[in-house]
């Protein structure tokens, strides 16, 4: 049986989606069985072609894009193979985590080379339309990682404000972002429940963040904000279902909640 080892995934969770889970999907097609090796919050990215799942929770300094700091990524990969018993055999191909073609540059249809196997990323819409109570997403980013980049929570409870008397789920994981009073803590719940809200939500808030790519996979518009250097990654290279985007850098990771407002009113009014 020819078999598929891929992972252990260890970075940034919007680099999983657009720079590894879209190419395993394709690549496990060419094999009997595959099996996935991630963190546990995220074996729902994997449900529809993984034969198997184990989740694995690196230990190491901060996730930075395909990577985490510190961490030697083969060792990472013989403990796991090690603790969990795996059987390595002459039909076992072992795909870790590399970068694939030039990330965040290349472009969703791009074919790229991964051993013998042309591979060109494909992308599903995660999530199902379905009645939920939240009209708003907001992603509180809260990482040690690039501090400067987090908004602050005085910020975000303007903006709730600015929004009025709306029905609002704060996302991401309890370690790395932040949820205000007012809102529902989803924060850490299992993602096919975050899909579903995602799916079905008017809009998501946020800088620039691994949910905020999610959201674009779960066909929600949303409205983000970055450095000027992000725009080609939210707007066309990382949009494979060409979800409905506001991107601006015109303040960088610090615009004021008004402006976010009036960019959001006059966007969703006219568009």
């Amino acid at each position: 049986m020819k078999t598929l080892i891929a992972g252990p995934w260890v970075g940034e969770f919007g680099w999983e989606l657009f720079g590894w889970n879209a190419y395993v999907r394709v690549l496990s097609r060419q094999f009997d069985k595959t099996i996935v090796i991630s963190r546990a919050n995220s074996q729902e990215l994997y449900s529809d072609f993984a034969d198997e799942y184990i989740p694995y929770e690196p230990e190491g300094g901060l996730s930075d894009a395909f990577f985490m700091h510190n961490l030697d990524i083969n060792q990472a990969f013989k403990k796991v193979v090690t603790t969990n018993k795996i059987s390595l055999t002459p039909d076992t191909t072992v795909f870790v985590p590399r970068r694939i073609g030039f990330p965040p540059h290349t472009h969703y249809t791009q074919h790229v080379l991964l051993g013998e196997h042309l591979v060109q990323p494909e992308y599903i819409c995660f999530g199902q339309e379905s009645d939920t109570p939240y009209d708003y997403v907001f992603h509180i980013r809260d990482r040690e990682l690039r501090k400067e980049d987090n908004w602050s929570l005085d910020n975000w409870r303007n903006l709730k404000e600015l929004l009025g008397n709306k029905r609002i789920a704060c996302i991401g994981t309890p370690t790395e972002s932040a949820c205000i009073e007012g809102t529902d803590d989803l924060r850490g719940h299992n993602l096919k429940e975050v899909f579903t809200v995602l799916r079905n939500a008017q809009c998501a808030f946020g800088p620039s963040s691994g949910p905020m790519h999610l959201a674009s996979l779960c066909g929600t518009p949303h409205i983000v904000w970055s450095k000027d250097a992000n725009k080609e990654r939210y707007e066309e290279n990382w949009n494979p279902l060409s979800t409905k985007v506001l991107f601006t850098s015109e303040h960088s990771w610090q615009p004021s909640p008004e402006f976010i407002y009036n960019k959001f009113v006059t966007w969703s009014t006219t568009e």
